[in-house]
């Protein structure tokens, strides 16, 4: 149940942790977005939509007559035509059948021959009262104006005071806003269809695209409402953005269109002969079209960066400007086609953000390390396909650099980050609890796998060793602090070494003595009789340390070892702030009991049956008795170890243990002379085996005193 509770708790923490992660990269997404931060990436990916989606069909309806190099040439000109030149110009397409005829030209001044601003401004030129004339004349003409912007989405040609052409050209319905809006690139991809700039009753408020598309769909009017952000032309409900413009939809790059049919050069139309108009009206070319008239010449300046500025292909060194009447174009495609964009509105952004920040925090938690990279990068991946799939399939633009590589990738970083961070501080916690007590290889296992170290307690069965100095209190009574300080940190070092090299751990020091366990904070099989070889190897290596400190005059250092093995439980135990790795349990108690009891037998290292049964058959073992310990009701069998498998026993020691043994099963008969006699000659073998003397002593009392008839063989301590 502790183990349990401990994970539960580990769990939540971990899940509020991630929760805060999520909600947090949420926070810094939109924030972020308010401030565009994610536009220029995200235009980007809006424009390799483009190309990856390729060119579509422009529509027929309308045409466009280009003021090209061609033009330039042949009429011998450095600018824009005169403008009797754009009288003849309409007088020959309706004459070749226009429906209509757009200028994407601005006529913001007069063109008399003087140097007097003033005059340029109120006074008409022959050829300005012409084409104001030839414009009257044709009331499906149209001529462009500006409209007063920010500068920030403003154009070159849409910064000044002057947006309008002068008296003579303002006629009502017969005029258009031609401005250009630039993204913070300098691209456009949006188009503005409605202005309130000027009086309504004018019919001036339509954008130059929309008046195109009203044109040739006879419609008399259309509007945007700006609160559900549609505009409306005839049947038709175009989707808008926020800030009601209209995402264009491009039809086809420059250089794809002038490949095509292109424009047609403005000096053929404004030849009158056969091989000039003639030839396009015998086509038909011009025969219910509406007709843009705009700049297509590079010198012009009259061309923007679009999606399609490196043309169709992904990856392009080169660069293709679109024309300004060309976007027109485009815009009127748009909305005559119906290929509307449906932009995102903020609600749904904000939802896609938060399901994507969602998705990512549940693989973040579930998933670590290259894997949980791999998801999150799948993830984007996934999104950006069904994104450009979106587009493609259903002309839907929906944002991928938030929601999906800024939201996905911050909650990455940020989620690499805490694991960072609680890894180290859990690796930190493992190694100052178990740096000094653990082998290093122990703690490099249990840095790499910290599950296997189950905090805050779990029942496990490992081993339990006790080492005692026998008569330390004698020994300290004869030195000095500083003498006795450097005996213990000689011994305990001595000791300490023999331990952690059979992966023990020393759970404390208590003076003299020393508690260690086998088999934690990593499980192992072998814990038992890692704990018998290492009390073997103890004593050992305190023979070796006895006789150094008794040549330096030192005193003779003798200590006793108990083990037990089974259930007991592990773990950080203490406060918040202040624990202890250790272990708790009966069998520790019992392993303490060992140890002490060693003294009523006169041996060295005691164990359990628990523990040899454990050990095997490694280990040489001798039965010592069925010893009940103080505060237990139940005896256990007790051993004593007397070395391993494969070290040399004396023959004589041989004997002596082959000798008790028949003793020790006369004195369970109660053949208590048999077994006096047994032990004896045990004793001839070893006259130092003690346990022989103390069966002896106890046979002999017996015989004075039997036990009683139910006797269990059961000896019982009255000490620790």
């Amino acid at each position: 149940m502790p183990e349990k509770n401990t994970k539960s708790t580990k769990d939540m923490k971990a899940l509020l942790i991630y929760g805060a992660i999520c909600l947090g990269v949420i926070i810094v997404v939109l924030v972020l977005n308010l401030y565009m931060a994610f536009e220029t990436f995200e235009h980007a990916t809006q424009d390799l939509r483009f190309r990856i989606r390729g060119v579509e069909p422009h529509n027929d309806d309308i045409v466009i007559v280009g003021i090209d190099p061609q033009t330039l040439d042949m009429l011998m000109l450095v600018d824009m035509p005169p403008r009797d030149f754009h009288a003849q110009i309409i007088e020959n397409l309706y004459k070749a059948g226009a429906k209509a005829v757009l200028f994407d030209v601005l006529f913001l001044n007069y063109t008399g021959e003087t140097d007097d601003v003033v005059s340029l401004e109120q006074i008409p030129s022959a050829n300005d009262s012409l084409l104001a004339a030839t414009i009257a004349k044709y009331p499906n003409t149209v001529i462009a104006r500006k409209i007063r912007v920010e500068m920030n989405k403003a154009t070159q040609h849409t910064v000044g005071e002057t947006t309008i052409p002068p008296e003579l050209f303002r006629l009502p319905g017969q005029m258009a806003f031609a401005s250009m809006y630039l993204d913070s690139d300098s691209f456009i991809r949006r188009a503005k269809l409605y202005s309130n700039d000027q009086p309504p009753e004018y019919g001036w408020n339509y954008s130059y695209a929309l008046k195109a598309a009203m044109m040739v769909m006879d419609a008399d009017t259309a509007w945007v409402d700006t609160e559900r952000h549609r505009a409306h032309i005839g049947d038709r409900v175009i989707p808008l953005t926020e800030n009601d413009f209209m995402i264009i939809n491009y039809a086809m790059d420059e250089e794809t269109f002038q490949k095509g049919d292109g424009y047609i050069s403005y000096e053929q139309v404004l030849d009158d002969s056969e091989w000039g108009l003639g030839i396009l009206m015998e086509k038909g070319r011009f025969k219910d079209k509406v007709v843009m008239i705009g700049a297509a010449w590079p010198e012009s300046h009259d061309d923007f960066p679009t999606p399609f500025f490196k043309g169709t292909s992904i990856f392009s060194p080169d660069e293709y400007p679109m024309y300004g009447v060309h976007i027109h174009k485009n815009i009127a495609t748009t909305i005559l086609e119906g290929r509307y964009i449906i932009p995102t509105r903020l609600w749904q952004f904000v939802l896609l953000v938060i399901f994507m920040s969602l998705l990512a925090t549940v693989i973040n938690y579930r998933f670590k390390g290259f894997f949980g990279l791999t998801l999150s990068l799948a993830l984007m991946v996934l999104y950006a396909v069904v994104s450009v799939y979106a587009f493609i399939a259903w002309r839907r633009l929906i944002p991928i650099v938030a929601p999906a590589f800024a939201t996905v990738t911050i909650n990455y970083i940020s989620a690499v980050t805490y694991n960072f961070l609680a890894e180290r501080k859990q690796k930190a916690m493992i190694r100052g609890a178990f740096a000094q007590y653990v082998p290093p290889a122990v703690v490099g296992e249990l840095i790499k796998n910290p599950d296997m170290l189950t905090l805050g307690g779990e029942e496990r069965v490992m081993s339990v060793l006790f080492s005692d100095v026998a008569g330390f209190t004698t020994i300290s009574e004869s030195l000095t602090p500083t003498q006795l300080v450097e005996l213990l940190n000689e011994y305990l070092s001595a000791m300490t070494d023999v331990v952690l090299d059979y992966n023990g751990i020393i759970d404390k020091y208590e003076g003299d003595a020393i508690m260690a366990e086998f088999g934690a904070p990593l499980p192992d099989e072998d814990h038992a009789l890692k704990a018998c070889l290492a009390a073997i190897d103890m004593q050992k290596k305190l023979a070796v340390l006895r006789e150094k400190l008794l040549s330096e005059g030192k005193a003779e250092i003798r200590a006793r070892v108990g083990i037990n093995s089974g259930p007991m439980v592990i773990g950080n135990m203490g406060s918040s702030r202040i624990f202890d790795y250790t272990v708790m349990g009966d069998n520790v108690n019992l392993s303490s009991r060992l140890e002490g009891a060693n003294k009523l037998y006169g041996t060295y290292i005691m164990c359990s049956e628990a523990t040899r049964a454990m050990a095997g058959d490694v280990i040489i073992t001798r039965e010592l008795d069925l010893l009940r310990v103080k505060g237990k009701t139940e005896g256990v069998l007790v051993h004593e170890i007397i070395g391993k498998r494969d070290d040399e026993i004396p023959d004589n020691k041989k004997k002596c243990l082959d000798l008790y043994a028949q003793g020790l099963a006369s004195y369970k008969e109660r053949r208590w002379e048999e077994g006096i006699g047994l032990f004896n000659d045990a004793l001839s073998y070893d006259s130092d085996d003690s346990p022989s003397k103390v069966y002896i002593k106890r046979c002999n009392e017996f015989k004075v005193n039997p036990p009683p008839d139910d006797w269990d063989g059961i000896f019982t301590m009255r000490t620790k």
